[in-house]
C-alpha cells in the first residue's frame, strides 16, 4: 500500500520535473521566437569584425590571431578556396556543413546557420554545438579567399559565476526537497495518529488520546474527531443501557405472563380467580403491545422514516376533545381542570400532536396529588402559538430536564413501580415536537408540580 508520505514525495518530484521541462520549453520557445535572429545578426557583426581585423593586419601567418581570437570565447572554422580546413578556439561536437554552404560563402554571401537553426523542442538552439549552427562570412588573406565560420564557445559561456548560480540553484532544489519532506512529514503525522485512533475507536476503544493540537484544518478536524469520539462513547453506553432497560421492560410481563400461564393450567381455579389471572395476562399483553408501538414510533423517527401529514386545524378544539377523553379519569382522581384556551389556527400532523396532549395530560393525571388541579392554557404571539400544561403533583427532583426526554426514563424505583409507564412517552413527545421545529421546556413549580411548555411556529 502506497502511503501518504510516498505519494507526497513523488508528487513533489513530479512537479518539479514538470515545472523545469515546461520551463525549459518555454525558453526555448523564446529563443527560437525572439532571440535567434538576434543573436544570428550580433554574431554576423562579431565575425565581420573578425575579418576586418585580419584583412587589415600584415601577418604572413593568420593561424597565431585567429588562435588568440579563439582563446577569448569564439569557436572558429576557416575553408579555403583549395579546401584546407582549420579550427580555433575548441572543437565542434558535430563538425559538418555542406559544401554548398560553403562555396556560397566563397563566392561573397553571408551564412546565417544561427537564424536558420532547425527547431526543435528539446534541444535550445542557442546552446548547440554545431558547425551548422554558425554565422559565415567571407574575406581576403593574400591573395586567397577564404570562408570564416564562428560562434560563441559553450564553455566560456559557464564561467565562475553561471557555476556559482548553477551550485545556488542545484543547492536550492536539495534543500527545498529535504524542507517538503519535512513538511511533508510533519502535515502527515497528525493524519496517521488519527488513523491509528479511528481503528481503536472501531475496536469500541472510547477513550483513545488524539494528541494533535494544531491551530489549522486538520487541529479542526482533530477537534471534530473528538468530538465524534465522544458521541460514539455516549450513542454506545446509551445503546447498552437502551438494551438493558428495553430487556427489564419486556422481561418482567413477560414473566408475569408465563407465571400466570401457569397457573391457569391448575383445574382446582374457581371462576373468579380465573377470570383475576387472565385479566393480568391481558393488562400484561397489552402493556408489552404499547411498549413496541413506542418502540416502533421512536424507530421511525431515528431512521427518518416519519412523514408527518401536516394540515391546518383549529389546537384549540383538538385540545378539548383530548380533554374530554380524560374526564372519567379527572372525576375520579377528583382533579379540577382551568382551561384557558385561545381559538388559534395550527399547521400540524393532527394525529401525532393528539399523542402529544393526551401524553402530557395523562402525565398531569399520573402524577397529580387526589385532590389536584390542573392548568391547561392556548395563547399566541405574533410569532409562535403557546400550549402550556401545569399540574400540582408530586414533580420531579430531578432539575436536569434534559433526562426527562431520555427513553425510559424514570425518576426513580419507587416511583416507577407505583406509577404505570414505559419511560418512552416524553421522548416520543420531544421526537414530534421537533418534528415540527418546535420548543419543548418544563419547569418546577413550587411549593409542588410541573409546568410543561410547547411553543410551536405560528401559521
Amino acid at each position: 500500500m502506497k502511503t501518504l508520505y510516498s505519494k507526497f514525495l513523488w508528487m513533489t518530484l513530479l512537479i518539479m520535473f514538470t515545472s523545469g521541462t515546461i520551463g525549459f520549453m518555454i525558453v526555448n520557445t523564446f529563443y527560437h521566437q525572439n532571440l535567434k535572429e538576434t543573436n544570428d545578426a550580433k554574431n554576423v557583426l562579431v565575425a565581420e569584425s573578425i575579418v576586418q581585423l585580419v584583412e587589415s593586419s600584415h601577418l604572413k601567418n593568420l593561424e597565431p590571431l585567429l588562435q588568440m581570437i579563439g582563446d577569448t570565447g569564439y569557436q572558429i572554422y576557416i575553408v579555403s578556396e583549395e579546401g584546407r580546413e582549420s579550427s580555433f578556439g575548441g572543437d565542434f561536437r558535430v563538425k559538418t556543413i555542406s559544401d554548398s554552404v560553403v562555396d556560397r560563402v566563397l563566392k561573397g554571401e553571408t551564412y546565417h546557420g544561427m537564424r536558420e537553426f532547425p527547431k526543435e523542442t528539446f534541444i535550445t538552439g542557442y546552446f548547440s554545438n554545431e558547425l551548422t549552427n554558425t554565422v559565415g562570412v567571407p574575406f581576403t588573406f593574400d591573395h586567397k579567399k577564404y570562408a570564416l565560420f564562428q560562434r560563441p564557445n559553450i564553455k566560456f559561456l559557464f564561467n565562475e559565476i553561471h557555476l556559482l548560480l548553477g551550485g545556488l540553484a542545484g543547492a536550492m532544489i536539495v534543500i527545498s526537497v529535504i524542507a517538503m519532506l519535512i513538511v511533508a512529514k510533519k502535515m502527515i503525522d497528525p493524519l496517521t495518529k488519527l488513523t491509528i485512533a479511528t481503528n481503536k475507536i472501531a475496536n469500541e476503544d472510547f477513550q483513545v488520546p488524539i494528541p494533535v493540537y494544531q491551530r489549522d484544518e486538520i487541529g479542526q478536524l482533530a477537534d471534530s474527531f473528538r468530538n465524534m469520539a465522544k458521541q460514539l462513547e455516549a450513542s454506545d453506553r446509551y445503546k447498552k443501557e437502551f438494551i438493558s432497560r428495553v430487556s427489564h421492560d419486556f422481561q418482567t410481563p413477560l414473566l408475569n405472563i408465563q407465571g400466570y400461564a401457569t397457573l391457569l393450567e391448575n383445574r382446582e381455579l374457581n371462576k373468579e380467580e380465573h377470570m383475576k389471572y387472565t385479566k393480568i395476562i391481558q393488562k400484561e399483553a397489552k402493556r408489552l403491545s404499547s411498549v413496541m408501538k413506542q418502540l416502533l414510533v421512536l424507530t421511525s423517527f431515528d431512521q427518518a422514516n416519519n412523514r408527518t401529514k401536516k394540515e391546518i386545524y383549529y389546537l384549540d378544539e383538538q385540545l378539548k376533545q383530548v380533554m374530554q377523553k380524560f374526564r372519567w379519569l379527572v372525576d375520579e382522581k377528583d382533579i379540577s381542570i382551568q382551561l384557558q384556551l385561545k381559538k388559534v389556527e395550527v399547521l400540524g400532523d393532527r394525529e401525532m400532536l393528539e399523542y402529544v396532549w393526551e401524553n402530557l395530560l395523562s402525565n398531569a393525571i399520573k402524577y397529580n396529588y387526589s385532590p389536584g388541579e390542573i392548568q391547561v392554557s392556548l395563547t399566541e404571539t405574533e410569532e409562535y402559538v403557546l400550549v402550556t400544561i401545569q399540574d400540582t403533583g408530586i414533580g420531579n427532583s430531578n432539575t436536569d430536564y434534559g433526562q426527562w426526554t431520555e427513553r425510559f426514563y424514570r425518576e426513580d424505583t419507587a416511583r416507577s413501580t407505583k406509577i404505570e409507564g414505559s419511560g418512552l412517552g416524553l421522548a416520543i413527545v420531544k421526537e414530534v415536537v421537533q418534528s415540527h421545529n418546535g420548543i419543548l421546556s418544563f419547569e418546577s413549580v413550587e411549593p409542588h408540580g410541573t409546568k410543561v411548555t410547547i411553543q410551536l411556529n405560528k401559521l
